[in-house]
């Protein structure tokens, strides 16, 4: 209680400063750099630069990569929508805030949090967004000037399309629509208009893309790149999680690994989620070719990030929800013109929580003292430079995975804890943790867990009321 008193006289100290500065920096406006922010739903390593899954067709995510920096390990602070977002966007860790779960009203927990939006806002900036770019309950009005709601989209006629009764948006299959018809076509088209449009001070425009995110419909085309006969499986060990703790196993989605693979889902599941992801490619490229034609490319950061990863079987395990490597691991990638150089690729651990802070020092903007990430721009600048501290991720209370260049190290509320050497085992399926000689390992790696833990806020009124009529 005590902390979170002080975060909110920190918090409120910011959002009085936001109000001088908007007066102070639109002088110099014109001189600042755009930034074009783009979030992407759900996607794991599954792109050509991480090399992921081999035959994955993503030019544009690749070309972009090449444009600047690819960070090769860069993690998320929550393996969930809402608490991932709401830490970005705040710069504040879930273990700060409370906010733990897609549940939670994140502003309700910061109230007076100065968001990455609004700093820009702060700075002079003509402010814009579209599509998922907070957890899509919670979208923060006063974040933006302008703000664009995503469409929904079409889907199939029958559904569940695959066959999986009682799943929910668990469901994946193609759709006999044109690629104009999808919501996140109409979210690009919305933010390619915006760049067409002259611009009179700097601008941060922000477009979130929807896939893949369940459900995984695309137009057929997509699906038609991957034929059911090329697909490749994860390599999934039969007996991996024997050496997982309690917690851990409670995370995993035991019953959707058994629909799947009873079903006989698996190659088609995987293949819904690469048409997924090339679709979005194909919205990334489109974005991206508007920018170059508006003539703002060569003053433009441009910063793409996922806001965690995503399991398709591995631990027996699918969606996010959980500390190991393909829940947490991220695409991310920034361009920044005059700091980096093209063709980047960084191989430090960094966390999304970074990003906050590195725009602000890219674009010259004041940053707030309550930001718990740390400035990437030494690493955008060479990205071989030393860098130290391993990225945390968070999930619900006391619950975190600390990774570094070699190591994951998973401690849960219990006390229970999983170790895994990524330069031996990167699939991750031998627990170390018992072993006495990782002692020293586990020690140094816990030193960067949060040593604040707050208690998680309450969830949202409609959340509540699906509970109770879910149980009648």
């Amino acid at each position: 209680m005590i902390y979170r008193l002080m975060l909110r006289c920190a918090l409120r100290m910011s959002a009085s400063a936001l109000l001088l500065l908007l007066g102070v920096n639109i002088l110099h406006a014109a001189e600042k750099p755009n930034v074009l922010f783009i979030a992407v739903d759900d996607l794991n390593d599954w792109t050509g630069a991480l090399g992921g899954y081999p035959g994955i067709k993503t030019p544009n995510l690749d070309r972009l990569a090449g444009r600047g920096v690819l960070f090769t390990r860069a993690y998320c602070s929550a393996p969930a929508c809402n608490p991932s977002r709401a830490s970005l966007l705040t710069g504040i860790r879930p273990s700060t805030s409370g906010v733990y779960r897609n549940s939670q009203p994140w502003r309700r927990a910061l109230p007076d949090a100065v968001t990455l939006p609004q700093q820009f806002q702060a700075g002079g900036y003509r402010v814009w967004g579209g599509g998922k770019i907070y957890h899509g309950r919670f979208p923060d009005r006063p974040s933006w000037h302008e703000y664009f709601k995503r469409p929904q989209d079409p889907h199939p006629e029958k559904r569940p399309a695959n066959g999986i009764a009682k799943t929910g948006h668990f469901d994946w299959g193609p759709v006999q629509v044109a690629d104009a018809e999808m919501s996140d076509a109409v979210v690009t088209s919305w933010g390619i208009d915006f760049l067409k449009q002259k611009q009179t001070q700097p601008f941060f425009l922000a477009v979130g893309l929807f896939r893949p995110h369940l459900p995984w419909y695309a137009p057929q085309k997509y699906f038609d790149q991957y034929p059911l006969d090329s697909i490749r499986l994860p390599k999934v060990l039969d007996n991996d999680l024997d050496d997982v703790p309690r917690v851990g196993k409670r995370f995993a989605r035991l019953r959707d690994h058994r629909n799947v693979t009873r079903t006989d889902n698996w190659e088609k599941a995987v293949q819904a989620y690469l048409a997924s992801i090339t679709f979005t490619d194909a919205q990334v490229g489109r974005l991206l070719n508007a920018l170059d034609a508006s003539g703002h490319a060569e003053n433009t950061i441009i910063v793409l990030w996922s806001d965690h990863g995503w399991h398709l079987g591995e631990k027996h395990h699918w969606r996010k929800f959980a500390l190991w490597e393909e829940a947490t691991r991220v695409t991310m990638m920034i361009t920044a013109p005059g700091v980096t150089q093209p063709g980047g690729r960084c191989e430090r651990t960094v966390s999304l929580l970074d990003i906050y802070p590195t725009l602000c020092d890219l674009c010259g903007l004041d940053q707030p003292e309550v930001l718990e990430g740390d400035s990437l721009q030494p690493l955008l600048k060479n990205p071989s430079a030393d860098w130290t501290q391993p990225a945390v991720t968070t999930h619900g209370r006391n619950n975190h995975a600390a990774r570094s260049e070699r190591w994951r190290y998973i401690r849960y509320e219990d006390g229970s804890e999983e170790l895994y050497d990524h330069d031996a085992d990167p699939l991750e399926w031998k627990n170390l943790a018992a072993d006495e000689q990782n002692a020293n390992v586990k020690a140094e790696l816990a030193k960067s867990f949060p040593t604040v833990n707050v208690k998680g806020i309450p969830e949202g009124r409609d959340n509540k009321r699906r509970k109770m009529n879910n149980k009648q």
